[in-house]
């Protein structure tokens, strides 16, 4: 893995990052809070149907992608694809279309249903090219592409919100339009791939047998985190959950870190092991390598800044409280990290899918268990201690199984190398003062942990940072003539 796939994937996960905060912020505004508890409603309902109705595919057209090319059979690959999409995206509008008509619904409810359905549905078309491109390693066009809908989709949520009146049916409307613009940039290329090819049932069925699974292990986790905001509602109170939402929503960095780091090194693994297990490995070793020196700074980074970070984002009425959670949860966001974005690679790559889903069973009944137990006495913060045991059951079970099915490394040498320098930079911002700031503890942070990686050549930083400055370098003799001509 390169640190050019990294920073290609970077301007995405800033996106990422300001949609989704900045969608929460202007959605708030904008809206009743009447209209958005409606739509946070669909929104929540959305997810749950897209995950189960197409995940199993998206996955299957990222698994498979390699093995296909290894056979020489992409085109059949990209036809059984394309008919798949076809038939369950006109599927879900007829159903949904039937529904609507024979349900007497209002007519606010039936079209913030109908978006909803054909936001999800041209999602699913436009994830099918992501992965697609992700799977032969155009990170630049699943980065570009990606962006393109990400954007377009809030702006255009934000235009039908604030010119047409659309309510909450309004972000559904822009996601709809933004998932149609990519859809057509992305039409010619999947149909030209898929040119002579054949889809067939046989194969379809089995990308089902292998998805399927991945899609119900994703619909009970939804269904575990519900659950476990509806014990603190009801076992804490609604302020409660509020302050353990809000703390979630600071802990979501840390999961675009994995998201973004995945996206680079995944595809690359899964080829790898359609040719040699070993190369699998070695890959595999890198990944880990980068992951831990990212995401196990960002975590304790996010523990030691929960006051100032809160006291800047949140309300006054959670922001106690989230401060306390946000600790434990980012916690839970690292173990969780590993478990979906490295430990089930293992099976994933031996098409153990099944396997994975019954034992994602077990941190899923440890937290709503321990969130009962915990929540009366502690509230959110109880919530997010039972989150943290949850998912350091499932990383452990997925770990410690997954290594009969395909022996996943995790270098000891990398892990001391990342919890030395995350030590030296936790030191360094204990020790920054609070009337320092925010900025200035999350500066001291940076600028310590980027110096001890340094000096610890963590995950390959020296090469990485000797590549960047002789490629500024290069930049910059080039441009140095015409400069110097500009000033004659």
């Amino acid at each position: 893995m390169t640190a050019g796939r990294l920073l290609t994937l970077a301007p995405l996960q800033l996106v990422q990052a300001l949609v989704g905060f900045g969608g929460l912020a202007a959605f708030t505004r904008l809206m009743s809070a009447e209209e958005f508890g409606r739509y946070a409603l669909a929104l929540s309902l959305s997810l749950a149907a897209h995950t189960l109705l197409f995940t199993w595919a998206e996955a299957a057209a990222f698994r498979f992608f390699a093995t296909a090319q290894a056979g020489r059979r992409l085109a059949d690959h990209f036809a059984t694809v394309i008919a798949i999409a076809l038939a369950l995206g006109l599927a879900t509008m007829l159903a949904t279309g039937l529904v609507l008509t024979r349900a007497g619904l209002g007519a606010e409810v039936n079209t913030l249903a109908a978006f909803a359905a054909g936001a999800s549905v041209l999602r699913f078309v436009t994830r099918i090219g992501r992965e697609s491109d992700r799977a032969a390693l155009a990170f630049t066009r699943y980065a570009g592409l990606e962006i393109a809908y990400l954007a377009l989709g809030f702006a255009a949520g934000l235009a039908f919100l604030t010119v047409f009146d659309l309510g909450a049916a309004a972000p559904f409307a822009g996601l709809a339009l933004g998932g149609a613009i990519v859809a057509l940039f992305d039409a010619p290329r999947l149909y030209a791939q898929a040119k002579d090819g054949y889809a067939t049932f046989s194969r379809s069925r089995h990308y089902a047998a292998y998805g399927g699974p991945l899609a119900l292990a994703l619909v009970v986790d939804l269904a575990v985190q519900a659950g476990a905001r509806i014990i603190v509602a009801t076992q804490a109170g609604e302020a409660s959950l509020g302050a353990y939402a809000a703390a979630f929503g600071l802990a979501r960095p840390l999961d675009l870190l994995f998201i973004g780091v995945s996206a680079a090194y995944a595809p690359v693994i899964f080829q790898a092991y359609e040719r040699d297990a070993e190369t699998a490995r070695t890959a595999a070793r890198t990944a880990f390598a980068i992951l831990v020196a990212l995401t196990l700074p960002a975590c304790v980074g996010l523990a030691l800044v929960a006051e100032p970070l809160s006291a800047l984002m949140l309300g006054e009425s959670v922001r106690a409280e989230a401060a306390q959670a946000l600790p434990w949860l980012a916690l839970a966001g690292l173990f969780s990290g590993f478990t979906l974005y490295y430990w089930s690679e293992a099976f994933q790559l031996t098409q153990r899918t099944g396997l994975r889903a019954l034992l994602m069973l077990a941190p899923g009944a440890v937290q709503l268990t321990a969130t009962y137990a915990l929540t009366p006495a502690h509230g959110a913060i109880g919530a997010a201690l039972a989150a943290a045991a949850g998912a350091v059951v499932g990383c452990a079970l997925l770990s410690v199984v997954g290594r009969g099915l395909f022996a996943l490394p995790a270098p000891r040498e990398a892990l001391l190398r990342a919890f030395a320098a995350t030590t030296l930079m936790a030191g360094a911002v204990w020790l920054t003062p609070d009337y320092a700031g925010l900025a200035a503890k999350v500066a001291v942070g940076a600028a310590s942990y980027a110096l001890a990686a340094l000096a610890l050549d963590l995950a390959g930083a020296r090469g990485a940072a000797s590549a960047v400055l002789q490629s500024l370098s290069h930049t910059m003799r080039g441009l140095r003539p015409a400069l110097l001509d500009q000033t004659k």
